[in-house]
């Protein structure tokens, strides 16, 4: 089997494992591999099964003679890079001199770091992609690769770190030290809004004649940017001599479903069970980050390296006002 050098031009995704391509962005890099490959197929669906087979095993379409669902495709490399880069065995690409590109992310203890160009198989679903056996080539355009990661895993693994934050915080800590798990289990509770999963919402005027566990239900449909997203509910916690509202709880504000641009808007409509009146709400948030991107910071009892980026970030985190 005769090696190939071949630089090819494929699509790429707006961000990584965006799914979109509106940018009509493109990237070029070179296969490095065998001038065939034998993809296996499922004889029934059509569908990648991810295995790659030796020659010796194709032996000239005699692998596809066997009673069983795996269909082997001869694919010339030559002709179709792009579906060889997708299968790394017996070809690589030299990813150690590839560039790289860096990201900060809010909340997040490490940049976010990935190979640039995307690398194939970091744009493209290989087991989603279908062989047609009529026309005798693999359908295209090819899937995109779906997000490793979704908001609701995120935050289930976050809930999981406060949980665990929460019973290991005890008040036999050195004071220093219970001071940074208090401000870590605050950290992961406003993640969401540092990343533009969840509303940031305050109130612009206070307003007069509330009481402690008054309810207030943003159904402004402004912010639901036509989704049938949940109504947001405060309840108010704190108030001033007068009445005003000075802090409030929420609940139903994750937004990662529904409002993944960033957003602003002032004055947001609500109803209340409450006899006060003229307090007023604003809305806020910044494009939603994908949570792949995110490394949370660790908790400060599990850091053994208080030097490190995890303690740096906690530290520099900002105190509660």
């Amino acid at each position: 089997m005769a090696t190939i050098t071949k630089e090819f031009t494929y699509n790429v995704t707006d961000d990584q494992y965006s799914q979109t391509n509106n940018n009509n962005s493109t990237a070029t890099i070179t296969y490095e591999g065998p001038d065939k490959k034998y993809i296996v197929v499922d004889r029934t669906t059509g569908k990648v099964t991810g295995r790659v087979i030796e020659e010796s095993i194709w032996q000239d379409g005699e692998f596809n003679n066997q009673p069983d669902n795996d269909y082997a495709v001869e694919v010339d490399c030559n002709v179709n890079p792009l579906m060889c880069s997708l299968f790394p065995q017996y070809g690589r690409f030299d990813v150690e001199a590839m560039p790289t590109s860096s990201e900060d992310i809010p909340g997040s203890a490490l940049p976010y770091v990935r190979n640039d160009p995307m690398l194939p198989d970091h744009v493209y679903e290989k087991e989603e992609i279908v062989y047609d056996f009529a026309a005798e080539r693999f359908v295209e355009p090819f899937p995109w690769h779906p997000p490793i990661e979704t908001w609701a895993e995120f935050l289930t693994t976050r809930n999981k770190a406060l949980h665990n934050a929460d019973h290991r915080l005890s008040e036999d800590m050195p004071t220093s030290l219970y001071n940074l798990v208090a401000k870590y289990k605050r950290y992961l509770r406003e993640l969401p809004e540092h990343c533009g999963a969840s509303w940031i919402i305050t109130a612009s005027a206070a307003g007069t004649g509330y009481s402690v566990g008054d309810g207030i239900l943003i159904s402004d449909p402004a912010f639901k940017n036509g989704a049938s997203a949940a109504d947001i509910l405060l309840t108010v916690s704190e108030i001033n001599d007068a009445g005003g509202i000075v802090k409030f709880t929420s609940s139903a504000k994750h937004c990662y479903d529904y409002h993944p641009l960033a957003g602003s808007y002032t004055g947001v409509y609500y109803t209340t069970n409450s006899a006060g009146s003229g307090a007023t709400f604003n809305m806020s948030k910044i494009a939603t980050v994908a949570p792949h991107k995110i490394t949370m910071i660790r908790n400060p009892v599990e850091n053994n390296d208080r030097n490190d980026s995890h303690s740096n970030a906690l530290d520099s985190y900002p105190d509660a006002d």
